[in-house]
């Protein structure tokens, strides 16, 4: 694609791009908003250098792909609540440092994350993507089948099962109003794009608890081969951070993972979480030699289930 108002780069023949010739804190056109959209759906990353955004920007740039929405327990600059301050120190446990996508556990998940260096170790501390359309588009065509035939549950509190030990301890009625108000999510475990309907991998380590109808060990053996294929370096970028460095992801079309290697620093960003929509998969609309095959009612006999096939 020819970009009239923004100069883009890939980073890799996969995933990622870099995006420059524009100042976010003062974004001349629509025109430009709705390049960096399009680079963004096409390249899944695209990084920023030297953008030393306000507040206001930077929720002005998320309201581009939809309405902001805070996060369940991250912490924000002020009370508002629509930019969330990300503090961690390199070392211990984090969610953020194992591959995940944002907040699958929710019935409608975010689109797009904005994400601004603030605060940055002397080394350390990249974050990097992949592309689960890339992975979803390298697994053999029998294990796609499977896949495109299965749902899974995500679950908010699945993650804790790494729990750090500098985790606050919450009460038991604070545990329960968590649960109340954060039931279990199911999802397929392949869906298409909301925006370009390609078909991507819908499984990650952080909230996917496990395949719905699955025996609980065979779905652990099965989701845990995921969570490593996605690992491949073919599906993956690498983002260096510089101080107000920016980066956009689409939240449907990856996982990422940041780095915890910069002990006894400290790294801060503040993030923007914007769109929503519902993971869906169109079976309909599969290549038939991809598309599941139909279960009999599980109600019916291996005789009953022959006749109705044959009939």
């Amino acid at each position: 694609m020819d970009y009239r108002h923004i100069d883009v780069t890939p980073m890799t023949p996969t995933i990622g791009a870099t995006i420059h010739g524009v100042d976010l804190n003062n974004v001349a056109t629509d025109a430009v908003y709705d390049e960096i959209r399009e680079a963004l759906w096409r390249h899944h990353v695209v990084f920023f250098r030297d953008q030393p955004i306000e507040p206001e920007a930077q929720v002005a740039l998320g309201r581009r792909f939809g309405e902001l929405t805070r996060h369940e327990f991250m912490e924000t600059i002020d009370d508002d609540g629509q930019v969330q301050r990300i503090v961690q120190e390199g070392y211990g446990i984090s969610p953020n440092s194992r591959w995940h996508t944002d907040v699958t556990f929710r019935a409608r998940p975010n689109m797009v994350g904005i994400l601004r260096a603030v605060e940055l170790p002397p080394i350390g501390g990249d974050t990097l993507w992949c592309s689960t359309g890339a992975a979803f588009d390298a697994i053999p065509d029998p294990i796609k089948t499977m896949l495109l035939g299965l749902d899974a549950e995500h679950d908010m509190f699945w993650s804790r099962r790494w729990k750090s030990s500098g985790e606050v301890e919450r009460s038991l009625e604070s545990e329960i109003r968590e649960l109340e108000e954060n039931p279990i999510a199911i999802h397929p475990a392949v869906i298409n794009h909301p925006v370009t309907g390609r078909l991507t991998l819908y499984i990650n380590s952080n909230w996917t608890k496990k395949f719905v109808g699955v025996d609980l060990e065979l779905s652990y053996g099965l989701i845990g081969m995921l969570w490593e294929w996605v690992k491949k370096p073919e599906f993956q970028v690498r983002f260096k951070w510089e101080k107000d460095s920016v980066a956009i992801w689409d939240n449907f079309a990856t996982q990422h993972l940041a780095t915890l290697d910069y002990e006894p620093h400290r790294r801060t960003m503040h993030r923007v979480i914007a769109g929503s929509a519902i993971p869906t998969l169109d079976r309909e609309a599969l290549p038939e030699h991809l598309r599941p095959p139909t279960s009999p009612p599980r109600s019916l006999t291996r005789a009953k289930a022959a006749r109705v096939a044959a009939a």
